[in-house]
């Protein structure tokens, strides 16, 4: 029994969050996604994230039910930044169904419209990233938002609006995870198509 109750102790003290860890973990939210490194020099960050999941789920667990909203918010970043999409869409659901808000979130829309995209829901993805800029035109990834938008009118057969949406994010400035002639290739590609 004693022997029970050490291990236990020990398990809830191993799924505390130091407070460097809490700030480390401060700024991480979807719009990081894509654009870190889990692999190689990045084993430690993918660490901290798996460690700051699983006291998400604790604490969730022992609120049984009390929670507020944006730890779920929270959860489904860290999720995604793990590329668990199907925990990540669960967490995400449960903060839309709890938020009455939650279309005000950027970083939520993103993020969920990032998983949508990855299970082919091209119609949910392009709501939810067309979200993401009516909410919030300077988005710090609103060039991976016209990107990924420029994929699924692509695909959908909307040349038109495929164009619109690579061509700003040919003039966008910021990062994003195709090249600049990768997103040429795909202009191209569009014309050469219809």
């Amino acid at each position: 029994m004693a022997a029970r109750t050490a291990s236990s102790n020990n398990e809830e003290g191993s799924l505390s969050l130091t407070a460097e860890e809490r700030e480390a973990l401060g700024g991480l939210d979807s719009s990081l996604f894509g654009f870190m490194s889990l692999h190689e020099n990045g084993a430690r960050t993918k660490t901290l994230l798996g460690k700051a999941v699983r006291w998400y789920e604790s604490l969730i667990l022992k609120a049984e039910g009390k929670v507020e909203p944006d730890f779920f918010c929270q959860l489904g970043h860290f999720i995604l930044l793990l590329e668990d999409y199907a925990k990540a869409l669960s967490a995400y659901q449960r903060y839309y169904s709890l938020q009455a808000d939650c279309w005000k979130n950027a970083a939520f829309l993103y993020g969920l419209g990032l998983v949508y995209f990855y299970y082919n829901a091209f119609h949910w993805a392009t709501k939810a990233f067309q979200d993401v800029l009516y909410i919030d035109p300077s988005f710090c990834r609103a060039k991976e938002v016209h990107l990924r938008l420029g994929l699924m009118f692509k695909v959908n057969t909307d040349y038109e609006s495929s164009l619109k949406h690579f061509q700003l994010a040919l003039i966008d400035c910021n990062p994003c995870t195709l090249s600049t002639a990768e997103i040429q290739f795909h202009i191209a590609h569009v014309y050469e198509t219809q």
